[in-house]
């Protein structure tokens, strides 16, 4: 594995193990002070924004720096990964802070339960990553629409 997919690897793993951590909180506790100085003396509120200004400032400043290296990101794939990464994490968003009962409730006209939606989209990404990945090694695979 190359440094770079590494530092993806120990970035995804870290980001998972701060949302697993945030969970344990509720919403008032974003009113508690917080000694850390990235806190800016604004307590826990303030700290997460600064957070997540501090990635957005550090995202921005690396494509600033592979653009004067003249390195940007024009890979396809890339860009399709990014925009997955992206859709996932709206996904996963929706099920922050919710209630397991929310799990087993259908929309409107829907057929299928909150559960059911994130059980097929989970399997879909393997069933049909598996495939492309497999197809574009010359192995044999069996494909599976959704």
């Amino acid at each position: 594995m190359t440094e770079s997919k590494q530092i993806v690897q120990q970035l995804l793993e870290s980001i998972t193990e701060t949302v697993d951590q945030l969970q344990q909180l509720v919403d008032a506790d974003l009113d508690a002070d917080c000694s850390h100085g990235c806190a800016q003396n604004g307590g826990v509120r303030r700290l997460l924004i600064h957070n997540i200004e501090h990635d957005r400032s550090h995202a921005g400043a690396i494509s600033s720096i592979r653009s004067d290296a003249q390195q940007l990101q024009e890979s396809e794939l890339a860009f399709l990964v990014r925009d997955w990464l992206y859709a996932r994490v709206e996904l996963v968003a929706q099920l922050l802070q919710t209630p397991d009962e929310v799990l087993e409730l259908y929309g409107p006209e829907e057929e299928w339960t909150v559960r059911k939606h994130i059980e097929h989209t989970a399997f879909y990404e393997r069933d049909t990553i598996d495939v492309a990945i497999e197809e574009t090694r010359g192995e044999v695979a069996s494909a599976t629409t959704s």
